[in-house]
């Protein structure tokens, strides 16, 4: 049986799974901002959070097409309205039985004042709160515009990496977040304004996700490890344990 040096089983490997992806854009998408990765803006802007707690019930999955509803419905508009004042955004997405549970979050780069009116026009949503009284969402926590604390770039990058990826991944993990946003809007059978009931609305939501789920399965290989790994050369990547993607 013929065997494989370490080093050509990793490059394998990165062959197998590389990729990039360029960040889906539809006319109602808020794009990318203009502002080169990983250069500071004045010192007004900061990092702010908004965390949507769902409902877990105890002994089931969580039903994570919440998050598309919340993404689309909920964040999308004020993102829409506001692209000009953002300088970075992103989602993150989790769910672990602790005491954040079910969390989908979206993180704005901007000033304290343009915080304080996204953060007043998701409180206002009329999904959201349809959401909360059907027991879909349990709560909503935004950061207080008037106590800025992270103004850095790459403040909400993870410390363990290095400071040259931390500056620049909020650009990446933008590009991810609108791309992901994108095939949510293109992926929809029906317009959600014209629905009022939320539970409802989450069944479309749900076709949407199983649309984007066997895009994932049959083209990201490709489309997106693929070409990522080609931006980066095609140089091998050390795999230092087994990760869910």
């Amino acid at each position: 049986m013929t065997t494989c040096k370490p080093f050509t089983l990793l490059l394998l490997v990165m062959i197998f799974l590389g990729g990039c992806s360029t960040p889906h854009r539809t006319s109602n998408i808020p794009s990318i901002h203009n502002l080169p990765p990983g250069e500071k803006t004045p010192e007004e802007s900061y990092w702010w959070y908004c965390r949507f707690k769902n409902v877990w019930p105890e002994d089931t999955y969580p039903d994570l097409v919440i998050d598309l509803l919340l993404a689309h419905g909920v964040v999308r508009p004020v993102l829409v309205n506001h692209q000009d004042e953002i300088e970075y955004w992103r989602f993150h997405r989790r769910a672990a039985r602790d005491s954040a549970g079910h969390q989908f979050s979206l993180l704005v780069y901007t000033r304290p004042e343009v915080a304080a009116q996204i953060f007043a026009e998701i409180h206002q949503n009329e999904l959201l709160n349809n959401a909360i009284a059907a027991n879909l969402v349990e709560r909503v926590k935004t950061d207080n515009p008037q106590n800025p604390k992270n103004p850095d770039i790459e403040a909400t990058s993870d410390p363990n990496w290095s400071v040259n990826l931390q500056k620049n991944w909020p650009a990446f993990i933008m590009g991810v977040s609108s791309f992901w946003l994108g095939l949510i809007d293109d992926s929809l059978e029906v317009v959600p304004k014209d629905i009022n009931d939320p539970l409802v609305l989450l069944e479309e939501y749900r076709k949407a996700d199983a649309k984007i789920a066997e895009i994932w399965r049959q083209e990201g290989q490709h489309a997106l490890l693929h070409h990522l790994n080609a931006i980066f050369g095609y140089k091998p990547m050390t795999i230092r344990k087994n990760l869910t993607f």
